[in-house]
């Protein structure tokens, strides 16, 4: 029934504990996943996956939180020399806002574009490690949730940071998730920008109901920035093996083909969107996106990237 019936790489996705994992790999192999950039959450994890198939995964290792919060930039270099020789491919940094509910002690005016933190891009760049680098959130987000301004910042402040690191490390390769944090309709002139100035950096497509809502406001805009960028942006989806059941995944897989690969018009999101749950809902205005620029997305541009180097 979709319109793309070929090999599907999953370029955002969390693996975590052992226990979970054949349920993952399953249900992802039912809707077309055969290959998947596993974020690892435990070594455990990494070792149950590598025996598993080590063909399937393109492993990311999470980078200390902790010391990048501190300026504690030492173990951090030593953590990224060891990267790929422990069998990881690219790393992964997490600063959505909320970071700093979890984290004690965080200097004053931290920012991941301060000085101290040079070092770390520097180390990424000498060692060819490409990073998957979260920043920013939906602007409901914002809306909701992130209204203290001067804990969380502003959306504005948040991608600025993340610019002036891009700018001053053009040999480092970003997947920045999200859309680059920025499906908004009104923030694709932004976007636009940055893949325009900074060769180096791609996108994906993760999470699923934040790009059903956002890019279907505007299925004209939309599509032509998907098919203007397509070699730049990854298909992912953000799922997680500790997470979810077999609808969980389901509607998550759907939301996604439906946008892409359909031209449904106020489809309902299979599943709650929990920032619009209490007004209309979300519903999906598909992009009907060529086959060609499918491929892309789904399938070439993260094997170009990972898998044939």
């Amino acid at each position: 029934m979709w319109k793309y019936n070929g090999p599907i790489f999953d370029a955002h996705t969390h693996i975590g504990e052992p226990d979970t994992l054949d349920k993952m790999v399953n249900i992802e192999e039912e809707f077309g996943i055969t290959k998947q950039i596993a974020i690892v959450h435990s070594k455990e994890g990494l070792v149950a996956a590598r025996e598993r198939d080590p063909e399937r995964f393109v492993f990311a290792k999470y980078l200390s939180l902790t010391d990048i919060a501190h300026y504690n930039v030492e173990p951090v270099i030593d953590d990224i020399s060891k990267t790929k020789e422990e069998g990881y491919v690219l790393a992964k940094t997490w600063f959505g806002p909320r970071w700093r509910d979890y984290i004690e002690d965080v200097p004053a005016g931290f920012r991941i574009d301060n000085p101290k933190l040079e070092p770390v891009f520097q180390a990424l760049e000498d060692n060819d490690l490409p990073l998957l680098i979260h920043i920013a959130d939906p602007d409901t987000y914002f809306e909701l949730h992130y209204q203290d301004f001067s804990k969380y910042g502003t959306k504005e402040d948040n991608l600025d940071q993340l610019e002036n690191v891009m700018e001053r490390h053009p040999q480092v390769v970003f997947q920045i998730p999200h859309f680059g944090a920025q499906p908004e309709i009104h923030r694709l002139p932004n976007l636009s920008s940055w893949l325009d100035r900074f060769p180096n950096i791609v996108i994906d497509t993760a999470s699923s109901r934040w790009m059903a809502r956002e890019l279907s406001k505007d299925v004209q805009k939309a599509r032509e920035f998907l098919i203007k960028y397509s070699d730049r942006i990854l298909f992912g989806t953000d799922l997680s093996s500790n997470r979810g059941d077999h609808e969980y995944y389901r509607g998550r897989y759907n939301a996604q083909r439906i946008l892409w690969e359909t031209d449904l018009c106020d489809e309902p999101l299979p599943f709650e969107d929990v920032d619009t749950k209490d007004t209309d809902g979300t519903f999906i205005n598909g992009l009907d996106l060529p086959n060609e620029v499918l491929r892309k997305i789904y399938w070439e541009n993260a094997n170009r990237m990972y898998c044939t180097q």
